[in-house]
């Protein structure tokens, strides 16, 4: 589904991603781990188009990415959950849906929204509600939504248990599983490490812009160079 190679990627001239690689096979969930400030968040985003690799190729489907619009990326089956949710704070819940499906021009959309509302039974209770008067929680059903509204074959996630109570947290990973279980391939950046390797099936480390270790997420949650640095601060 999606090949990352040799990718740099940054802000202005400075390359925050110092030549990473990474492979997401179709229908997997892959997640991608490490501290604050290792380029998390900016591999999400040059994958979506909205930081420039400056070298590398980002290929989706055996197709050159790197050098479309974010637009473009999103009709091609890439679809962002951002971090801190970003749900549009002065719209209701059923127009921040429509926002996500903005690229499309099919009549299925409101069978979608439907489905949305069917997996997050208290958005279709909200959904005249402005999305900014929402819990914390609502708010991550509402991203996730949102971006499932692009009907995404590839389906990015950034800090989806950020600033979440415990309870709501394990309803949002089983959320994702249960997105991955249908068919769509995932790709985790989270913080809390043994959640994601809980629900991936492949984890990357990332290091200050390098990839310092991979593997099974079985085998990363048994190793002890891992737990030492990632599991216990993080979980």
């Amino acid at each position: 589904m999606l090949e990352v190679r040799n990718l740099k990627a940054g802000y202005g001239a400075v390359d925050v991603l110092e030549g990473i690689s990474l492979s997401v096979p179709t229908g997997a969930c892959v997640c991608l781990i490490g501290a604050n400030g290792a380029g998390k968040t900016t591999t999400l985003s040059a994958i979506c188009g909205l930081v420039p690799a400056s070298s590398g190729e980002i290929v989706l489907e055996d197709k050159e990415i790197s050098r479309l619009a974010v637009d473009t990326i999103v009709r091609r089956g890439v679809s962002l959950v951002p971090e801190g949710r970003r749900v549009v704070a002065n719209m209701s819940v059923e127009d921040n849906l429509l926002v996500g499906a903005y690229t499309r021009r099919d009549d299925q959309v409101g069978a979608d929204i439907e489905a949305v509302y069917q997996r997050f039974g208290r958005l279709r209770e909200r959904r005249k509600q402005y999305a900014g008067s929402m819990s914390g929680g609502e708010q991550q059903m509402l991203a996730i939504g949102r971006a499932l509204m692009a009907r995404p074959k590839l389906l990015l996630l950034d800090e989806p248990s950020m600033g979440l109570a415990p309870q709501i947290v394990n309803d949002i990973f089983r959320t994702i599983r249960e997105i991955n279980e249908t068919g769509t391939t995932v790709l985790l950046v989270e913080q809390n490490a043994k959640k994601a390797l809980s629900v991936a099936t492949y984890g990357y480390v990332l290091e200050t812009g390098r990839i310092s270790f991979e593997g099974s997420a079985s085998d990363l949650l048994k190793s002890a160079q891992i737990a030492e640095a990632y599991l216990g601060a993080l979980s």
